[in-house]
C-alpha cells in the first residue's frame, strides 16, 4: 500500500491529466447533449488500455527499482546489473553514475582483499623460513656452551616471540575462518603456557605459581593459548623480582605479577594499537602490540577482560569466562 501510494504521488502528474481529459470530454459532450453512456463507454475502454499497457507495466518497473534500490542500501557495495538505466534523462544518468561507483568499489575490495591474502601468504611463508635459521642457532648454543650462551639464548626466544607474534598479527585478520569453539579445560592450556616460559623466570630468578584449579569454558584452545603466552610475555619482561600467579577466582582466570604496574593514566589505554605508556617507555623492547592483540582476539571469543594495577606493586589481568559463546559443530 504506501509503495502503491508512493507510486502515484510520483505520477500525480499523469494521474491529473488523465481525469482533466476525461473532465474535458464529459464538457463536452454536455454542452453537445450527446449521450452519455457512449461517453461512459469510450472512458471505460480508454482508462482500461491506460491501465493495462501504462499502470501496471509501469507500477511493476516502479517496483523492481525500488526493491534494487534497497537491496543497495542494505549494501552499498553490491552491483545492480538488473537495474537498467530506464525513465527520465536524470534518474537514467544517476542509476548509471551507481552503478559505475559500485563496480569501482568491488574492484577496489577484491584487490584490497587480494593484497591482504598474498601479505598473509608471504609473512606466513617468511615465519616458517625463518624458525629454520632460529632452531639452528638454538642447536649450536646447546652444543657450544659459553659464558655468553644463557644471554644469547633468551634473545633468541625474544626473537621467536616476535615472529610468533607477526604471524599472529596477520592471522587476526581472517580470525573468524579459524575458530574451533569447543569446552577446553584451562589449567592444561596455561601449563603449557608456563612451560614455554619457563627458561624466562628461571634466568631472571623469578617464581612462577600455577594453581591447581578446575576450570572450563567454551573457546578456542589454539587463540587462548595465544592470549596466555602474550599475558607471560607481559608479566615476565616488566616483572624484575618477585614473580607471577596464575589461579581463577569463581569462573574468572587471574594472571598476576609483583612487576613494575602501570599508571592510573595508562590503564584505560593500554589496549591501544602502539600504545606503549610510562611503564614501556622505560622499557626499551615495548612494542605496544602484545595487550592489543590480546584484545582484539578476547573480542572474537568473547570473552571480558580487565586490568588491575598498582604502579610499583604489579599488575593482575583477569578473563571473565562466565559468559562464553556456545560451541560450534
Amino acid at each position: 500500500m504506501k509503495l502503491a501510494a508512493s507510486y502515484v504521488k510520483e505520477r500525480l502528474r499523469a494521474v491529473l491529466a488523465a481525469l482533466l481529459l476525461g473532465a474535458a470530454a464529459a464538457g463536452l459532450f454536455w454542452l453537445f447533449n450527446l449521450p452519455l453512456a457512449v461517453l461512459a463507454y469510450i472512458l471505460l475502454v480508454a482508462g482500461t488500455l491506460w491501465l493495462l499497457f501504462f499502470i501496471i507495466p509501469g507500477f511493476v518497473q516502479y517496483a523492481r527499482r525500488v526493491g534494487k534500490l534497497r537491496e543497495l542500501q542494505e549494501n552499498v557495495t553490491a552491483l545492480l546489473p538488473d537495474l537498467e538505466p530506464s525513465g527520465p534523462l536524470p534518474e537514467a544518468l544517476l542509476l548509471e553514475s551507481l552503478n559505475t561507483l559500485c563496480r569501482q568499489s568491488r574492484q577496489k575490495q577484491e584487490l584490497h582483499a587480494q593484497r591482504q591474502e598474498d601479505m598473509l601468504a608471504y609473512y606466513t611463508l617468511w615465519v616458517h623460513q625463518i624458525k629454520t635459521p632460529i632452531a639452528a642457532m638454538r642447536l649450536i648454543l646447546q652444543s657450544q656452551p659459553s659464558p655468553g650462551g644463557e644471554a644469547l639464548g633468551q634473545e633468541l626466544f625474544k626473537i621467536e616471540r616476535y615472529v610468533e607474534m607477526v604471524l599472529g598479527y596477520q592471522r587476526l585478520e581472517t580470525i573468524s575462518q579459524d575458530l574451533c569453539l569447543e569446552p577446553c579445560a584451562l589449567r592444561p592450556i596455561a601449563a603449557r603456557a608456563a612451560k614455554k616460559f619457563a627458561p624466562q623466570f628461571i634466568y631472571k630468578k623469578l617464581f612462577l605459581h600455577l594453581e591447581d584449579f578446575e576450570l572450563e569454558a567454551v573457546t578456542d584452545e589454539k587463540w587462548m593459548l595465544f592470549v596466555l603466552e602474550q599475558l607471560l610475555s607481559n608479566a615476565v619482561k616488566y616483572t624484575h623480582s618477585g614473580g607471577v600467579e596464575v589461579f581463577a577466582e569463581g569462573a574468572v582466570l587471574v594472571i598476576r605479577d609483583t612487576g613494575v604496574g602501570i599508571s592510573p593514566e595508562d590503564l584505560p589505554r593500554v589496549f591501544q594499537r602502539g600504545f606503549t605508556g610510562r611503564t614501556g617507555r622505560r622499557e626499551s623492547a615495548s612494542t605496544g602490540l602484545g595487550l592489543h592483540l590480546v584484545k582484539r582476539v578476547l573480542n572474537t571469543l568473547q570473552i571480558p577482560v580487565e586490568i588491575r594495577s598498582v604502579l610499583g606493586k604489579g599488575t593482575q589481568v583477569r578473563l571473565d569466562l562466565r559468559q562464553t559463546p556456545a560451541p560450534r559443530d
